[in-house]
């Protein structure tokens, strides 16, 4: 998912003055700047939710490099078949060859809803629920804190 919006916050300016004569400084005034980058749906990008949003709309438009920038290196993805047997535990190569072959489904064609369940310190747990009409799945997520952002480190779906 690209990011489309940059908010650039500006807190007020900061002057001092004299208690004596009530007097405002204005020739050093200080003005603090703070820089926030924020989703398209007003996410912010150090949020569990922009993680999961930004790897399921990258899965479902093919974007592989941009979905890697939310999956953490120990990343797995198992899934429990419709027959009730597990599939084969999946890691980030597989992944990518999985989604070479699936059709393209920009991101206001999906009906993808995320829940973050828990956020407890570094470690969060998230359910999204995805797929098409008919084929629809859900995917119970845990994601690692990464510096200041979250990484999917591992995936269990089902179908519903």
């Amino acid at each position: 998912m690209k990011t489309l919006v940059s908010a650039l916050l500006m807190a007020g300016t900061v002057m001092s003055a004299t208690a004596k004569n009530k007097t405002v400084n204005t020739e050093n005034p200080q003005l603090p700047i703070h820089m926030i980058a924020f989703a398209e749906e007003g996410e912010p990008k150090s949020s569990p939710e922009y993680a999961v949003q930004t790897y399921i709309e990258n899965f479902n438009e093919r974007d592989f490099d941009e979905m890697r920038k939310v999956i953490s290196r120990d990343f797995t993805n198992q899934g429990l078949n419709r027959d009730g047997s597990l599939t084969a535990v999946q890691r980030l190569d597989d992944l990518r060859v999985m989604m070479d072959g699936q059709e393209v489904v920009a991101p206001e064609s999906q009906n993808n809803q995320i829940t973050i369940t828990e956020v407890n310190g570094d470690v969060a747990t998230a359910e999204l629920i995805t797929g098409p009409e008919g084929q629809r799945w859900k995917e119970v997520i845990t994601l690692v804190k990464d510096g200041d952002s979250w990484k999917i480190d591992k995936i269990f779906w089902t179908f519903l």
